[in-house]
């Protein structure tokens, strides 16, 4: 029986190193394994028996690669706290009801290594866990990401996943990534793959070689060129992007593509973006890329060198509540690639200091682009809506333009307090917005709060 036990053990360890040999081009190659794959339990039996709730397993520094397979859903994954290399973690699968939970335990975990490894922190092949650094309450980013080419990344059919409390820096390229880019295996395809709920926020990415946040991939109506030709990516759904903080980034401080729907990104603040752009037109605040659908709303953006906000997306998109401010470009920019939608909707955003003018609009195959309710501060020398022909289709109303941001009436706007002081001649001047969604304001006031809608991202 002994021997029986010792060839089965033998024989799942050739399996192991096996599947790892298939794997290795998505592995970090200048890190090494300075261990075998760490031993969950004891053996299957015992697993088998181990309440999820109560299953917990503890990473060592030396580990840089753990393998979940045999650790169930609703586990928790503690991370110690201290300076330790790069991290794999594979085909960890909680439940819809039971995700598993990977946290820092005792303080900060600080992962480190050259910009020139292939990522500091991975997941590939997981569904269903939340990475959080809430371990330590007195820690507001109880993860640290330093390094890596990409610093943070889901990607191998990842999805289902939620990631909070993690500080990312001084990445070669991307800060936080999560995609699978499609490869001749058609599992990495559209129609085969969905990457879904995806939560990104509280995070504060800073210093990044390309993108702060690289969310699904870029090419949603050409593809990809493959060995076996071109091939499209996959879907993004119900993708929520919010309260992250990102500064200093070499490319857009945000992207998203093909989000196809159930896509908001909301309540983020990234601070100049696009400080050393990999290509012309890659320095802008936010992006809403290819494929993207759904709603953009109560972020604050400023000093990008391109567009505030560029929009090039799926055609149902709300874009509201937003302050773009000194954007060297535009405030907003619109241009309808592949764009099945109805709409491209810019209502209640606050546009000011856009040195080329504040909303372009060259999106002439969408049938309708909505400008309602916008603050639109720029030199007199630009105009605050610009239509790229005739043949772009426009419904605008109640826009303030202005060349001086103090007629605005802000209660400190040196010091971002965007609040209306009550002389503001933007109160009770708005379009009613009801219809299309707006009920709320920047600061998240409900409107109209008086007898009619203000004109700008914030309600007095």
């Amino acid at each position: 029986m002994g021997n029986n036990n010792y060839l089965i053990r033998m024989i799942a360890g050739v399996l192991v190193i096996s599947c790892f040999a298939r794997c290795s081009k998505s592995v970090n190659k200048i890190e090494k394994p300075t261990s075998p794959i760490p031993e969950q339990v004891n053996s299957d039996q015992s697993l088998a028996t181990t309440a999820a709730s109560t299953y917990t397993y503890t990473v060592k520094t030396t580990e840089w690669m753990v393998d979940g397979t045999k650790i169930p859903a609703g586990a928790k994954i503690y991370i110690p706290a201290g300076k330790r290399g790069s991290l794999l973690l594979k085909n960890f699968k909680g439940t819809a009801a039971a995700p598993i939970l990977i946290v820092n335990q005792g303080g900060r975990v600080s992962f480190t290594t050259e910009t020139t490894a292939s990522y500091a922190f991975k997941t590939q092949n997981c569904q269903y866990f939340k990475v959080l650094g809430n371990g330590v309450s007195t820690i507001k980013y109880g993860f640290d990401v330093n390094g890596g080419n990409i610093g943070m990344t889901m990607d191998d059919l990842s999805t289902d996943f939620e990631i909070a409390g993690v500080e990312v820096r001084n990445s070669g390229f991307a800060g936080i990534m999560a995609k699978t880019d499609p490869t001749c295996d058609v599992a990495t395809q559209r129609g085969r793959f969905v990457m879904k709920n995806v939560l990104i926020h509280d995070n504060y990415v800073h210093k990044t070689g390309g993108e702060g946040l690289y969310i699904g991939n870029s090419f949603y109506e050409d593809g990809v060129s493959t060995s076996c030709g071109t091939v499209l990516p996959h879907d993004v759904i119900n993708a929520k992007i919010y309260r992250n903080l990102v500064d200093s980034t070499g490319s857009e401080g945000i992207q998203v593509g093909s989000a196809t729907s159930g896509c908001e990104i909301y309540s983020n603040t990234v601070k100049n973006p696009g400080r050393s752009p990999f290509s012309a037109y890659q320095d802008n605040g936010i992006q809403i890329g290819e494929g993207t659908g759904g709603k953009c709303y109560n972020n604050l953006v400023k000093n990008a060198p391109g567009d505030g906000i560029i929009v090039l997306g799926f055609g149902d998109n709300v874009v509201f509540n937003n302050y773009i401010i000194n954007s060297k470009s535009y405030g907003i920019f619109a241009d309808s690639r592949y764009t099945p939608g109805k709409n491209f909707q810019f209502i209640n955003n606050s546009i000011i200091g856009s040195v080329l003018g504040g909303i372009k609009l060259n999106s002439e195959t969408i049938p309708m682009n909505t400008v309602i309710n916008n603050v639109l501060i720029q030199p007199a020398s630009v105009q605050a809506i610009i239509r790229k022909s005739t043949g772009v289709k426009l419904t605008a109303s109640n826009n303030y333009v202005s060349t001086d941001v103090n007629t605005c009436k802000f209660v400190n706007y040196g010091g971002d307090n965007f609040h209306l002081q009550s002389s503001s001649p933007l109160i009770n001047k708005g379009a009613n917005v009801l219809s299309y969604g707006i009920k709320f304001d920047y600061y998240g006031a409900v409107r109209p709060s008086g007898t009619a809608f203000d004109i700008g991202a914030t309600e007095y």
